[in-house]
């Protein structure tokens, strides 16, 4: 019998509590045996969530250092300018590390992390939770066993409307703490998951930005245009201001033999030269407690990592270069930081 991974929570706020529900879901796999943040409210909140009795830390250095062989891993879900350092210092600890997105906010962090990850030789896993989403699952596995033939395009897309100043004042509204706009944070999912499938090295990036409701200093709106080195062409299209456009789903490709399309649990399969296509209904799926369950396996199991370190720096690498390729878009965007 496999015992449980002690994993101790840095940051809990916010995504953490998604995070929590998952080890609630693996207690036979995974326990929380510490927190850590600067807020008592976010550490009360969260203790009272687990219904156990984790250690408190206000400081993730003293936490590491205190509890020692306690701890086997960390689960970072901190403000995205904290992420790197906190790898660092778990890295250089030998603890095992899942880490919320973005993995950094820049690529000279994400190298950095790279070659921490190997030199402590420890397990890193991104946490990309839609991976785990059930369509993106099936997607893959009908693109590999060839359903519809060469893949030619990829839509992958994440909208929904948070209402009119959300991130007002907050650390999501200054590109200091952020890293970006939208696109390096919601927007993250879509592109992993456009990654995920064209499975190919990147051959050039696009990308065009506007901001429409959120007083923020980045976008709200994002559509980013990917050519891979295979011939795929991909399309992300993300926002915090618009919903997902009508009729269309959150992933849909394109191949020479049909597509396939659908959003969570439903898919739809359309062969080349049908004009209907076939329904699938697949299983409901927790992916925040799907994607923790993996994580522990990958511990105590020796299963693979769906996503490392390197894939977190091409992700990263996509957003980064259609913002840059997209500079100067603030001149014409509607709502001023």
């Amino acid at each position: 019998m496999n015992k449980k991974v002690k994993l101790a929570i840095i940051g809990a706020g916010g995504i953490s509590g998604a995070h929590a529900g998952g080890i609630l879901k693996h207690q036979d796999k995974v326990e929380c045996v510490a927190l850590c943040d600067v807020s008592e409210s976010n550490l009360d909140a969260r203790s009272k969530q687990l219904g156990s009795n984790p250690a408190r830390f206000n400081d993730w250095k003293k936490m590491l250092a205190e509890m020692g062989d306690k701890i086997d891993a960390v689960d970072i879900c901190l403000p995205h300018h904290l992420h790197a350092q906190a790898i660092f210092d778990a890295a250089a600890a030998g603890k095992h590390i899942l880490c919320e997105k973005p993995m950094c906010i820049n690529l000279e962090e994400a190298d950095r992390i790279v070659a921490a990850v190997k030199k402590a030789g420890i397990i890193y896993m991104s946490a990309h939770n839609q991976l785990f989403t059930p369509a993106v699952q099936e997607i893959k596995r009908m693109i590999d066993t060839g359903a519809i033939g060469k893949v030619r395009w990829i839509r992958s897309q994440d909208c929904f409307i948070v209402g009119e100043g959300a991130f007002s004042g907050a650390w999501r509204s200054t590109l200091k703490f952020q890293g970006g706009g939208e696109l390096i944070d919601t927007g993250y999912h879509p592109t992993y998951r456009l990654l995920h499938l064209a499975g190919a090295d990147i051959a050039e990036i696009r990308g065009t930005m506007g901001r429409f409701e959120q007083p923020i200093e980045g976008e709200d709106t994002a559509s980013v245009q990917v050519r891979f080195t295979n011939g795929v062409i991909g399309e992300i299209f993300t926002s915090w201001a618009v919903n997902r456009p009508y009729g269309t789903h959150d992933l849909h490709v394109i191949g020479d033999l049909g597509e396939i399309f659908g959003t969570g649990s439903e898919l739809y399969y359309l062969p080349r030269g049908f004009k209907t296509p076939s329904e699938k209904i697949l299983r409901e799926a927790d992916t925040f407690a799907d994607q923790m369950g993996h994580f522990a396996d990958c511990i105590s199991k020796g299963a693979k990592v769906p996503h490392g370190p390197e894939e977190g720096r091409d992700v990263l690498k996509v957003i980064l270069k259609a913002a840059e390729n997209a500079e100067g878009w603030q001149k014409t965007a509607p709502v001023s930081a």
